[in-house]
């Protein structure tokens, strides 16, 4: 009489080890997908949150945006950035991460005083418009500094924009800096801004090869030739506009009304219909 078999053969193993192996090949990238786009959602909701704080403030400060940024130079880690002015009306600090951000993949940043977990509040994930809600500075005249204290400004009143809800307000942001150090960009510049007659940014602002936000070294995977935008979630980020909606965009369909595309010149981005232009105040 034969006995039976209960043990496989190598054959059969194989067979079993390679059908399983090509099951985890299919799966885990959709895996991964659906974790990135959960954080995604996430997201959303936090800039969304933020867009609310933001639009509260203006109500107890005469319609008027804060300053993103304001700082005396003659004392260390004195700067006051726009999280702290609406933190009475969010209350709430872990919004200010992106949880599908990469923060401080090199962990430059990640400890001592002037570490990103000492100083969240100030160097948030997300950038305020900067170049449009401000009058940001550098090469521009109009650069407002109060008595020993530099700074963005002047802000704006909310009732000078022509059509808040296609004014973008926020958006994700990167982790930027080069071979001296790195921060977290507190705030985002507008891809046409270096060219615009009607707004007011550093030299190396905008969007584009030669943006501060575009510059290799230090976080090599960086140049996007979208500045301090970053596209994080398949090829975008998640935006809120002036009038509270939040929603994501692509990086192309950020920069319409632009020339822009991936590889220019921050300097040779001209923006070609201002009516399709999602960064400025008028229309």
């Amino acid at each position: 009489m034969k006995s039976s078999r209960n043990a496989f053969t190598l054959i059969e193993l194989l067979v079993v080890i390679a059908i399983i192996a090509i099951l985890a090949a299919i799966l885990f990238p959709v895996f991964a997908q659906a974790k990135m786009a959960a954080k995604k959602t996430s997201s959303v909701s936090n800039i969304k949150q933020q867009s609310l704080g933001l639009i509260m403030y203006e109500g107890d400060y005469d319609d008027t945006v804060p300053r993103a940024e304001t700082s005396d130079p003659t004392v260390a880690l004195s700067e006051i950035d726009w999280p702290q002015a609406i933190q009475p009306y969010t209350k709430n600090w872990p919004i200010f991460r992106d949880p599908g951000s990469m923060l401080d993949p090199l962990g430059i940043w990640n400890s001592g005083p002037f570490g990103w977990y000492y100083n969240w509040m100030r160097w948030p994930e997300y950038g305020f418009n900067v170049d449009y809600l401000n009058n940001a500075g550098g090469n521009c005249a109009g650069w407002d500094y109060a008595p020993g204290i530099t700074s963005y400004g002047p802000p704006i009143a909310a009732t000078a924009m022509d059509a808040p809800a296609d004014t973008v307000l926020l958006t994700d942001t990167k982790v930027v800096g080069s071979s001296a150090g790195g921060y977290i960009s507190n705030t985002s510049e507008a891809p046409g801004s270096v060219a615009a007659a009607d707004a007011c940014t550093w030299s190396n602002g905008g969007w584009g090869i030669g943006s501060y936000g575009d510059t290799p070294g230090l976080y090599p995977q960086n140049p996007t030739s979208t500045g301090t935008f970053v596209t994080i979630y398949q090829g975008g980020g998640n935006v809120s506009f002036c009038d509270g909606h939040a929603k994501f965009y692509i990086a192309g369909r950020l920069a319409q009304g632009t020339n822009w595309h991936v590889g220019i010149n921050t300097a040779q981005v001209q923006i070609l219909d201002p009516t399709k232009y999602l960064w400025n105040t008028t229309k």
